[in-house]
């Protein structure tokens, strides 16, 4: 993912004619003498122009642990555009950092080029009735961005130059981790296949959810209402402000298509919806529909997959 976002970042920069900065991070009291070429020489073969270490303990990348120090490497280099992954560390670090340092913030926008080589932010609002474009040029203030990794690697020419930032000041304290366990929802960010539970699914009906994911390779998430009802882990909720996704196929099973739902799924997914209202709003996204309750629907789809030679 880092490669891909950074590709992007050598794309823009280059557009605009300005240098392109990568932050990475190492262990702090580490020996980074050789390594720190090889990494250089790694990241400036991605297209980077420089290369910023910091010093930070092992622990994942969230605002709580790297906010302070990404925000004051921010402040000395003052760049006008900031790239971050969409992953659950991006999505927490980005609008934080947005905040901080009083920019705009775009989550998952398509970064275009115009005639004049400017570069245009577009993002789909409002359920994709309407598209909101910020031309970087035109803002007053920094743009903090957040972008999937499907995107090219970009070819770099040189070894990145290191940069050495003063960072190292007094941060706040640790944040006391009480547990550490496995984003169990990465896979949904990499997933062809999403089967999502809404708030019309039953417990009883949660199983057939499940079947149906595993016959079509896929991976299982939830709205907000069923992630409420414990059906299915927070991790995996889809929607603005949690978890974005960008699926080829995306079935929805019992979710009415609020605009909070489906503006957290990418513009170009298959949608497939089963619902027992015919008049739920999630049909007008969808491809194709099936209407009838889910524990008629869901056995005779399963039993259909099943068949399959």
């Amino acid at each position: 993912m880092a490669m891909a976002i950074l590709g992007e970042g050598r794309r823009i920069a280059s557009s605009l004619g300005g240098a392109l900065y990568a932050v990475a991070w190492v262990a702090p009291g580490a020996d980074v003498g050789t390594p720190a070429q090889e990494l250089a020489a790694a990241l400036g073969g991605g297209g980077a122009d420089r290369v910023v270490l910091v010093a930070a303990p092992p622990r994942p990348a969230l605002w709580v642990t790297r906010g302070a120090l990404l925000a004051r490497v921010c402040e000395q280099v003052r760049p006008s555009l900031i790239i971050l992954p969409s992953d659950a560390g991006g999505r927490d670090v980005a609008p934080r950092l947005a905040a901080r340092l009083g920019a705009a913030y775009v989550a998952e926008p398509v970064v275009e080029t115009g005639p004049r080589g400017e570069v245009v932010l577009t993002r789909a609002v409002y359920d994709g009735e309407l598209w909101r474009r910020l031309q970087l040029d035109e803002l007053d203030q920094a743009a903090v961005i957040t972008l999937s990794a499907d995107r090219p690697a970009a070819q770099g020419a040189d070894e990145a130059e290191l940069v050495a930032l003063g960072v190292d000041g007094a941060l706040p304290p640790s944040p006391l981790i009480v547990d550490e366990r496995t984003d169990a929802g990465q896979a949904i960010d990499q997933a062809r296949v999403v089967v999502v539970a809404g708030a019309g699914v039953s417990a009883g009906a949660m199983p057939l959810v499940e079947r149906l994911a595993a016959l079509l390779g896929g991976e299982v998430a939830g709205t907000r209402g069923a992630c409420a009802r414990g059906l299915v882990t927070p991790d995996r909720e889809i929607g603005v402000g949690a978890r974005g996704v960008h699926p080829e196929l995306y079935v929805v099973c019992g979710a009415s298509g609020s605009n909070a739902h489906l503006g957290a799924v990418s513009l170009d997914a298959e949608i497939i919806a089963i619902d027992r209202d015919p008049r739920a709003p999630i049909f007008r996204a969808a491809r194709w529909g099936l209407v009838g309750a889910l524990e008629d629907v869901l056995p005779a789809l399963v039993a259909a997959l099943e068949a399959r030679p």
